[in-house]
């Protein structure tokens, strides 16, 4: 019973890796017309009226001591979701999503530190193949804007304090659409200071800035579903099977160049999930 329970909450995870994947490249499409803290903002809106939806339908409640992991989860989060989109305006879907998906290296470090989950060699192993996969992607020499990574590394730090708390949450049975609501609450108010396009933006756009919120909302509720039964630093590793599917994604629709470096990078980074789900 508890191998099938994994095994759907690593389904699960997975699920949510390929649907970030493409929501990671809607951002780079959107932002063709749209402010990048715009689209973030828009997705925070269709984040509270989805989950909003849900939780009064369900009529969800949530313990009292809960709540800080809640709150805490929602503020961290927001910091991530906002940084994590402003760096895939300024660089590529790729490379940001690179970066910020080296968060189950910090998600690792703050379990062990604050949360008493303590790794295992096997997990370490797995970090080890997938954090040399993404050095050999970054360097890639595409001149991409150090903004942009130094945004898209601190997106990675604040998921991996973040995913610990919907790791603790989602294990106390808070419910998943709960905890999306949190940070869309408190990624709301950015939307006051976006800056609105520039002219009237084309129906692609606007139909990639609505499948941002639809597939962030999906990708979120499935990944909270799936912490409750796999731990944040082994769940964590699916994860870079996100920052691969985006780069590729990249390539193909977004115009990011691939290279023999870049190639053996995301060869790497398959390794390690691998290993890490054997």
């Amino acid at each position: 019973m508890q191998f099938k329970r994994n095994l759907r909450g690593e389904l699960d995870l997975l699920g949510a890796a390929v649907a970030f994947s493409f929501v990671n490249l809607f951002v780079k499409l959107a932002g063709r017309e749209f402010p990048g803290l715009f689209v973030s903002g828009i997705r925070f809106a269709i984040g509270v009226a989805l989950a909003l939806a849900v939780v009064i339908a369900r009529r969800t409640r949530l313990e009292r001591a809960f709540l800080p992991d809640v709150l805490l989860r929602g503020f961290f989060g927001a910091l991530s979701m906002t940084s994590t989109y402003i760096a895939i305006g300024l660089t590529g879907p790729g490379r940001a999503a690179l970066l910020s998906n080296t968060y189950p290296l910090f998600v690792t470090i703050f379990g062990a530190l604050f949360f008493a989950e303590k790794p295992t060699r096997r997990i370490v192993g797995s970090l080890a193949f997938c954090l040399v996969g993404a050095v050999l992607v970054v360097r890639d020499g595409s001149g991409a804007k150090l903004a942009g990574d130094l945004l898209a590394l601190a997106g990675s730090v604040f998921a991996g304090i973040a995913v610990n708390y919907v790791r603790r949450a989602s294990k106390g049975g808070v419910d998943p659409f709960l905890l999306y609501l949190s940070p869309s609450l408190f990624g709301l108010p950015v939307l006051a200071f976006a800056s609105l396009p520039s002219g009237p933006p084309g129906a692609a756009s606007i139909f990639f800035l609505v499948a941002v919120g639809l597939g962030a909302f999906a990708a979120q509720a499935l990944m909270a579903r799936g912490y409750r039964s796999v731990s944040a630093g082994k769940g964590s590793i699916v994860f870079f099977l996100e920052t691969g599917l985006t780069v590729l994604l990249g390539v193909l629709f977004a115009g990011e160049a691939f290279t023999a470096r870049f190639g053996l990078g995301l060869v790497l980074i398959f390794a390690g999930v691998w290993y890490n789900r054997r």
